[in-house]
């Protein structure tokens, strides 16, 4: 027996203990996973080493408790329930970071043996055979796992994973060393660690995963701090960027109505003068519809810089209130159909602004141009993207022989700056359909 060993243990141990503790309270405030899955591994952990060191901790014979069919049948099984909460861990801390299809596969492999092989743990038992090869077995598996996800981490060179990637290297060579050790005790090569201390080896690879796991943790943190921090400047230039363009546009499109509005006021008090009645409702018409959409525009201005609007929801609830708005005035038959968004889909000030503009430029086309007497709007998802559909039952028009104006060329930039797909589609007295197909991020 070694002393110094024996106060490495104890120490050991309480380590330990503090980091359950530790990491518990971590998990209580966090809720994450990983924290989770890495305080259960050491649970179990330092339950078998509390098994497997009766002597040191609670003054009773290895003995008496090597000897005990609860040892024989429970101290395997123990094992690989240490083995899954690593695993979990493995896979809860990597998941974020990178995804690859065969540790998966592996990983998913590993956790639908583990029971399979607790079972033939207890039965080699109560048949009075021999289950060590069960414990190699356990430690072979996760240290291939190991090996492979350390080999795939190098050649990936996956940001944020080194001080995890040490630990598990630290782990592994820990686990190799103690079964070495209990290896050279069954070919009766005998020293003090083969014939007192084999797990000591084991215990120094955990202590350095649990050391690199905090500082692992803590990197994460910092990281996950500095990306909110850019998503939080990238979330403001592009409102900015909304508000430059909403400006651009105000200038132009409202600029441009109130000039109208100013002509068509002179034309109507002329006519009035001239007692041309008739030609002065016209006007005055004219200018209550340019009244009408200016009033709208800055309505639709003031909602796309209001704080809040970023949902996929309250994005086509604005589209449908602005075809019930311009639909209505020409007593067009309207036709919708949203899917319900289940997954709460956030989008950029800047999508927002161009969808809904793109949704505009298409109603006005239907309405002002095309002679429908039915528009339908209809929204679908896919695994991966969002569909808005918009067709009119209206004349329709060679695509051929037309040359595209300033609104399908603005439309097709704006779809272009967000990354969606524009299809439209009309033929001659069939009407006209526009199909955009965004990709969207759960």
């Amino acid at each position: 027996m070694s002393f110094v060993l024996e106060q490495f243990y104890r120490f050991f141990q309480g380590v330990l203990l503090f980091q359950i503790v530790f990491l518990g309270i971590l998990y209580t405030i966090t809720r994450r996973k990983d924290i989770f899955f890495f305080c259960a591994y050491l649970f179990f952990q330092a339950v078998y080493f509390f098994w497997n060191a009766p002597y040191t901790f609670f003054n009773i014979t290895e003995e008496t408790v090597f000897s005990s069919p609860l040892y024989a049948y429970a101290n395997t099984p123990l094992v690989i329930i240490g083995h899954v909460f690593y695993i979990l861990f493995l896979k809860s801390f990597f998941s974020g970071l990178y995804q690859n299809k065969k540790t998966t596969r592996l990983i998913n492999f590993l956790l639908f043996i583990s029971p399979i092989l607790i079972l033939i743990s207890v039965l080699s038992i109560y048949i009075q055979q021999s289950n060590q090869y069960i414990f190699y077995t356990v430690n072979f598996l996760s240290t291939a796992l190991g090996i492979y996800i350390l080999s795939d981490i190098y050649t990936k060179k996956i940001k944020n994973t080194g001080w995890v990637a040490a630990g598990i290297l630290l782990n592994i060579i820990g686990n190799a060393l103690t079964v070495l050790m209990i290896i050279l005790a069954r070919y009766n090569i005998h020293h003090t660690l083969t014939d007192y201390y084999p797990l000591f080896f084991m215990r120094c690879g955990i202590l350095a995963d649990i050391f690199f796991y905090l500082i692992a943790i803590l990197k994460k943190w910092q990281f996950q701090e500095k990306q909110l921090a850019i998503e939080k400047i990238e979330k403001v230039l592009a409102v900015e960027k909304v508000r430059t363009q909403l400006s651009k546009e105000l200038h132009d499109d409202i600029g441009g109505t109130l000039s109208g509005i100013n002509m068509y006021s002179h034309l109507a008090k002329q006519q009035t003068t001239e007692g041309n009645n008739a030609a002065s409702d016209k006007t005055l018409d004219l200018i209550r519809q340019a009244s009408d959409e200016m009033i709208y525009k800055l309505k639709d201005i003031v909602w796309a810089m209001q704080p809040g609007n970023e949902s996929l929801e309250q994005l086509t609830d604005k589209i449908k209130e602005y075809a019930i708005f311009i639909s209505g005035a020409k007593k067009i038959e309207l036709q919708t159909h949203f899917t319900p968004d289940q997954n709460g889909i956030k989008l950029s000030a800047e999508t927002m602004h161009h969808i809904y503009s793109i949704a505009k430029e298409a109603l006005n086309n239907a309405v002002k141009y095309s002679g429908a007497t039915l528009i339908s709007i209809n929204t679908s998802f896919t695994s991966d993207h969002f569909i808005l559909n918009i067709k009119d039952t209206g004349a329709g028009y060679d695509r051929q022989q037309i040359v595209e104006g300033n609104g399908l060329i603005n439309m097709q930039k704006r779809a272009a700056e967000i990354g969606a797909g524009l299809q439209l589609s009309s033929k001659l007295g069939h009407g006209t359909e526009l199909q955009l197909n965004i990709k969207i991020t759960h």
